[in-house]
C-alpha cells in the first residue's frame, strides 16, 4: 500500500509528464479475486482521483494476465511503455516480497520524465 499511496502524491505530474495510470487490482485485502470495482474502490481509498482500473480476474482471454506475467514477483509491478511503439521501456516490482525494488512515487516520476526527456 505504501507504494501505491506514494503514487497517488504523484499522480498529477506523472500525467503532465505524458504517462497514464493504470491500476492493476490482482486480488483484494481478503484475497478475493480483483475485479474493477475493487480496484476503484482501493485507489479512491487511496485518494486517487486519476487513472483507470483493471480488475486483474477478468481479464481477457485469460483472467490472471498479470498476476501471470514476468513482472509480477508476488507482489505489484509498474512498467513504463512508449504508446508509439508499445514497447515496455522500464519496470520495476514492489511490495513486501525479498527482492523486490520499492520505489517511491517520486522515483517512478523522475524514471517517466528521463524518458520522456529522451524520446
Amino acid at each position: 500500500m505504501q507504494h501505491a499511496s506514494s503514487v497517488v502524491q504523484v499522480e498529477q505530474q506523472i500525467l503532465d509528464a505524458g504517462a497514464q495510470i493504470i491500476w492493476v487490482l490482482e486480488q483484494d485485502s481478503f484475497l478475493q479475486p480483483g475485479t474493477p470495482e475493487g480496484c476503484r474502490n482501493f485507489v479512491d481509498a487511496q485518494g486517487s482521483s486519476l487513472g483507470w482500473c483493471v480488475g486483474d480476474a477478468e481479464t481477457m482471454p485469460v483472467p490472471g494476465t498479470f498476476d501471470n506475467s514476468p513482472f509480477s514477483k508476488a507482489r505489484g509491478f509498474d512498467i513504463v511503455v512508449v504508446r508509439e511503439t508499445m514497447t515496455i521501456v522500464y519496470s520495476t516490482n514492489h511490495g513486501t516480497t525479498s527482492g523486490n525494488e520499492n520505489i517511491t512515487g517520486e522515483q517512478l516520476l523522475a524514471e517517466i520524465q528521463a524518458i520522456a526527456a529522451g524520446l
